[in-house]
């Protein structure tokens, strides 16, 4: 039975990585943290990107299951272009491609719908994290506004309210987003609505640890003022009279690490004879290529031969960290690829998975020039350089996220180690409501911070070792409860 009473607050911050908070980066965070609950091994999805996370988040599942692979992938049998999640319009324009069929599982959003709850996301995002938090909420009746891009807003006449309240401008506001993204449910979500969960979602650390790197006085600024909304957010939740049953959670949804080298895998393709680009618009291309720190591929047709020969030029190259494919056999650790492992054990295989993923490795110990967790990246077409900060892999920096929570329904004073997934957020969250979860949530309810389990337990650590080959992929993390979880992946050997 639903508990119409209860009511979940969510704050993500975009990027935080969990080692960069302290009493003196981030100290309302870590006074909730120690109040509430920590979660100290909490994890995002592979690929670690922005949307990809999100919808991960809402939908409680990994892209295996709900579909979307990262910010930016390919679907076969459809347009020769990849699919892109970076604007509103990507996700419709993708949603038409594939016959309404874009996002695979159901949300949070449509759980709370059906359940005749109200539901509401405000972000200070780029406009594609509004529909992977609430996709098609619009649809629903919900309420959503982004307080950057206010042209993104629904329905229109809260939209319009909250627009002339808060003196947003026409473009959008360049600062204080977080803050205002929090004033926006305050005065203008909560009087009226008072949502049974509510996703607050901030870009800010993210954005400028892409431009300014990891250990620079910009990024100190944007954690400290994120770190103002939590002080004012629980300030809020303490003074409502149903404080009793607010819960709050303070989440991110990938870490950061340092750009120390660029690469262009599609041009590296190409130098050798192999005919690599960003689409299949050329009838000649055999091989398409997704840019990040993971790198996608996918072959026109199946051609073993070819597959092989490019893990061959991939795994001789100094920028290799890792190969992954779709699962030999159902229940295998080895992808299809020698000396690559399944994509499966990531959550990431499926009808979208590439034909093989190549993740990028760390820089070589002598080519550090000084920066924090210096990896390769493949830019693509984002103005991204040596010495920001990116994500998308499986570094132990950029795949460990934020999870602390405070209030209704939680332990007090709480520091788990048990491992977590940004995917049993949703789960979590409908358990304190009261309300079922679909079989397609994947995640867990989090039993240990809500204070029906221990907080930590005898945990074994696992490692998962491809073969065949001079440098093999190695997973390494937690099993539980006969479940591996992954804390990080990479290469072992020459």
């Amino acid at each position: 039975m639903a508990n119409d009473a209860r009511h979940v607050v969510v704050l993500g911050i975009d990027g935080l990585r969990p080692d960069l908070v302290t009493e003196s980066t981030m100290p309302h965070l870590v006074a909730l943290a120690k109040d509430g609950t920590w979660n100290r091994r909490h994890s995002t999805v592979f690929p670690s990107e922005t949307r990809g996370a999100l919808t991960a988040l809402a939908t409680g599942a990994t892209a295996q299951v709900n579909g979307i692979a990262g910010n930016q992938f390919y679907v076969r049998g459809t347009s020769p272009d990849q699919v892109f999640t970076e604007t509103t319009h990507d996700w419709w324009a993708a949603d038409e491609r594939l016959a309404g069929d874009l996002v695979k599982a159901p949300s949070i959003s449509e759980v709370l719908h059906q359940a005749g709850r109200p539901f509401a996301v405000v972000t200070s995002s780029g406009p594609g994290a509004l529909p992977a938090l609430n996709w098609k909420g619009q649809q629903r009746g919900q309420t959503g506004f982004n307080v950057r891009h206010p042209q993104i807003g629904y329905p229109h006449s809260f939209a319009a309210r909250a627009h002339h309240s808060l003196k947003i401008p026409a473009g959008g506001i360049s600062a204080d987003g977080p803050m205002t993204a929090f004033r926006v449910f305050e005065r203008e979500i909560w009087p009226y609505d008072k949502p049974a969960t509510t996703i607050l979602w901030c870009t800010e650390v993210d954005s400028v640890s892409h431009l300014h790197g990891l250990q620079s006085s910009q990024l100190l600024e944007k954690m400290r003022g994120c770190d103002d909304v939590i002080g004012e957010l629980r300030a809020w939740r303490d003074a409502q009279p149903e404080r009793d049953n607010i819960t709050l959670f303070i989440v991110s949804d990938h870490g950061h690490v340092t750009i120390g080298g660029t690469v262009n895998v599609a041009d590296a393709l190409c130098q050798v004879g192999f005919k690599a680009a960003a689409s299949f618009n050329d009838d000649a291309t055999q091989v398409l290529v997704r840019p990040g720190r993971a790198v996608g591929l996918w072959l026109k047709q199946d051609d073993p031969a070819l597959l092989h020969d490019i893990r061959d030029f991939m795994m001789a190259q100094i920028w290799f960290g890792g190969a992954f494919s779709p699962a030999r056999e159902p229940g295998s650790t080895n992808g299809m690829v020698d000396g690559s492992l399944a994509l499966e054990l990531l959550g990431a295989g499926g009808e979208r998975a590439p034909h093989l993923f190549i993740h990028l490795g760390k820089m070589p110990a002598g080519d550090q020039a000084g920066y924090l967790d210096p990896v390769f990246y493949d830019p693509g077409d984002y103005d991204l350089r040596v010495g920001g900060g990116t994500h998308g892999g499986l570094h132990r920096g950029e795949f460990t996220a934020v999870l602390a929570g405070y209030g209704a329904g939680l332990a007090q004073g709480r520091v788990s180690d048990i491992p977590s997934s940004i995917t049993d957020i949703a789960p979590t969250i409908l358990s304190l409501l009261g309300i079922d979860a679909p079989k397609t949530m994947t995640g867990r309810v989090l039993a240990e911070v809500c204070g029906d389990a221990p907080e930590s337990e005898e945990l074994a650590s696992a490692e998962i070792l491809s073969a065949g080959g001079c440098k093999n992929t190695l997973l390494a993390g937690i099993k539980r409860q006969g479940h591996f979880h992954v804390s990080e992946g990479g290469i072992e050997g020459c």
